[in-house]
């Protein structure tokens, strides 16, 4: 329960990470809206900043300290979700296990970690209730991928959208389905018949390797279910046996590809929602460059 808040915030406070994934939407036809264009990644920082300043400015009001949360969490962290692709990666980070455990180390040890962890537990709800809301409701969205997502449209996290992007509804739709579209996205490569032809080549690959496989992500997600020195030292070489075979077979360029073809696709499936949060985004800029220099100022 004493990471859960912390898991909460970047879960939370962390969507423009996901957001960024998407790039330009394409032009539109004669006599259609020109479509609000992606931000680049340091204005998407600028934002993320200013968004967690807005959250620890309310918090403090509230008598809790935050410490605001990087938009990457770690300057070799990397998203891989057709498997890892990256040979020098792979090489120096296997799969990326000491990365995950410098991060748990990081928030348990640092000062948010030490923090929650001397609040009694009384203390530790009222800081949920303060930064998430008293309970989801008040902001719900069809999630693309089935079912509903909701978000309390109070708390801090919800009072920094609103003073950020204005319309906090509009905000969370738009943000949120943008943000399960990456999902929807990787699940529609995942079954293209294409990808699963060259699977059956990386699967192949990789047995002759010593590391039999039938599925990257799979692959990598019960290697890192392992835990002890034995399973530790097979990161590096299994990793790097998936990212030469996803080389040598074609299937990292195959996913490439279709990640492209897919985006494009769900771009023009969804485009109200990536125009509205594009909009957003672009709007809050001047907002969010002035809340960034005031607390550098201060």
């Amino acid at each position: 329960m004493r990471r859960r808040w912390s898991a909460a915030v970047v879960a939370a406070c962390g969507a423009l990470l996901g957001v960024a994934a998407w790039t330009a939407l394409p032009a539109d036809g004669a006599g259609q809206p020109t479509p609000a264009r992606a931000l680049e990644s340091a204005e998407l920082d600028v934002l993320h900043t200013a968004g967690e300043l807005l959250v620890q400015d309310c918090m403090r009001a509230q008598g809790f300290s935050y410490w605001p949360v990087p938009r990457v969490p770690h300057p070799d962290w990397r998203d891989f979700p057709y498997g890892v692709d990256d040979v020098d990666w792979a090489r120096r980070h296997g799969f990326g296990r000491r990365i995950e455990r410098q991060l748990d180390e990081e928030a348990a040890s640092g000062p948010r970690g030490r923090y929650q962890s001397g609040l009694s537990a009384e203390r530790l709800e009222a800081l949920g209730v303060a930064l998430m809301g008293p309970d989801a409701k008040g902001l719900a969205v069809a999630n693309p991928g089935g079912g509903t997502l909701s978000h309390s449209d109070r708390g801090c996290i919800a009072t920094s959208w609103r003073q950020l992007y204005g319309d906090v509804r509009l905000w969370y739709g738009s943000s949120e389905t943008v943000k399960q579209l990456g999902a929807v996205r990787t699940g529609r490569v995942d079954q293209d018949p294409a990808f699963r032809t060259a699977l059956a080549g990386w699967s192949e690959c990789v047995g002759r390797r010593g590391f039999p496989a039938a599925h990257p992500v799979r692959q990598r997600d019960g290697q890192l279910a392992r835990t002890g020195p034995a399973a530790e030292a097979e990161d590096v070489p299994m990793a790097t046996a998936q990212a030469e075979c996803a080389r040598s077979t074609g299937l990292a360029d195959t996913a490439q590809d279709l990640h492209r073809r897919y985006s494009d696709l769900i771009r023009a499936e969804h485009g109200a929602a990536f125009d509205a949060l594009r909009r957003l985004q672009a709007a809050a800029l001047p907002t969010a460059r002035d809340v960034v220099a005031r607390h550098a100022g201060s």
